[in-house]
């Protein structure tokens, strides 16, 4: 496969960000390439010669771009054949518009340039790249029983697998962003980001934006965070530099703001952050699918989508500000809330999930009347199926955190 040239542009300052075109951009064009390549390999019963890359289900825009990220940088730095395979069906991609923004600034086509769960085969490959998760998905495994696991990207709690075949094996916790590490791959290989293209700089970037609130002082983002885009920002396609300043006072140009004050990352982030949290065009089914959920006809959805996944254990984790009690930043005060609902046949089951979670020191949660939320009827549908609904006193865990405790509680492992 030959090696796709790299080119850099200039952007100046906008006060919208507007989509590349995706007629010129390499990235696009690597990504087509490889998804052809691939996928004729697949018909010719040479699939295995490949290393799938995957991000975890969810299919956040951190996943994506890491995903998407990671094959480039073992394409062409590890010189691999790698093909990123996303975990989402092609029609869920209207569910997350901060996604099919990010692409678009990017100027991948969904359609046309990424392999999605509708376009792969039950067994992919062989060999896989993981992000955003270091865990393969028991469907991988069973359906190809001699897979390896050949890299881990991660900033979720280590699982400790694949470390004689993991190379490289990157989980760092905490992070902000699973892009941030795939930045600093980038980064070590080609310090001067001359093999980074603008378009996979952006896409990164806008994943670290969003999964830090826009690099916010005090949030979720840490120092590799504040590398990875300080890396990424002047390469990217959206970025135009702050102009200094003098003042009458001033004989050398004052210097720069901070980086999340740069007028080009605050409209990114606001953009980012506006698409995500745009719900009122999904149904029950969609929220659920997203990751969100609404209480219209609660039951009906959370069963119909047990059924569909074949969970026995269902955790919905909701995050929201009260716009009633202002907290520090003099916004709404974080709050978050959980639904837990268990098949009524998993008694013992859901007596030890309830036990577990209401013992956690982590979560301090507080079990809240589920006629509260979904009514009279709604209770008395959702304690035929074994479900309970908290408060959640620590604002500040989120499902990084909760994750654990409850697989922990589940395989009956000790917790905390």
């Amino acid at each position: 496969m030959r090696r796709l040239s790299v080119f850099r542009k200039s952007q100046a300052d906008k006060s919208s960000l507007e989509p590349a075109d995706p007629t010129q951009t390499n990235l696009s064009h690597f990504l087509e390439l490889q998804k052809v390549n691939y996928l004729k390999a697949v018909a010719q019963g040479q699939a295995k010669q490949w290393t799938v890359v995957m991000g975890n289900e969810a299919g956040d825009l951190d996943s994506l771009a890491s995903s998407i990220a990671y094959a480039w940088y073992a394409t062409n730095a590890k010189r691999t054949l790698t093909i990123p395979l996303i975990r989402t069906p092609r029609d869920d991609f209207a569910l997350r518009a901060e996604n099919q923004h990010a692409l678009a600034l990017a100027g991948i086509d969904p359609a046309r340039d990424l392999l999605c769960m509708d376009d792969a085969p039950t067994s992919p490959s062989d060999k896989f790249a993981l992000v955003d998760h270091n865990a393969l998905a028991p469907r991988y495994a069973a359906a190809c029983p001699d897979a390896r696991v050949v890299a881990v990207i991660d900033h979720h709690e280590d699982e400790g697998l694949y470390t004689d075949t993991a190379d490289p094996r990157v989980i760092t916790v905490p992070t902000g962003s699973c892009a941030s590490l795939i930045a600093r791959l980038l980064s070590d290989a080609c310090p001067d980001g001359t093999t980074t293209p603008p378009e996979l700089a952006t896409l990164l970037l806008a994943a670290i934006l969003i999964d830090t609130g826009g690099l916010k002082p005090g949030g979720k983002a840490t120092p590799v965070d504040r590398d990875a885009a300080a890396y990424l920002a002047p390469l990217s396609s959206v970025w135009a530099p702050p102009s200094p300043t003098r003042s009458a006072f001033r004989t050398q140009p004052a210097p720069p703001p901070p980086l999340q004050d740069t007028p080009a990352l605050q409209r990114l982030t606001a953009e980012l952050l506006a698409k995500k949290f745009s719900l009122a065009h999904l149904g029950t089914r969609d929220l659920l699918r997203r990751d969100y959920k609404e209480t219209p006809r609660l039951w009906a959805g959370a069963e119909a989508w047990m059924d569909e996944r074949g969970l026995d254990v269902l955790g919905v984790l909701t995050s929201f500000r009260d716009e009633r009690t202002l907290g520090k930043s003099g916004k709404g005060k974080q709050k978050r809330q959980q639904l837990w609902v268990v098949r009524a046949a998993d008694a013992e089951l859901a007596l030890r999930l309830w036990k577990g979670l209401e013992d956690s020191k982590e979560l301090k949660l507080k079990k809240k009347d589920l006629k509260q939320y979904v009514g009279m009827a709604g209770a008395e549908a959702g304690a035929s199926k074994r479900a309970r609904a908290y408060k959640q006193g620590n604002a500040d865990a989120t499902r990084k955190a909760t994750a654990p405790i409850a697989r922990a509680i589940v395989e009956g492992k000790a917790q905390e």
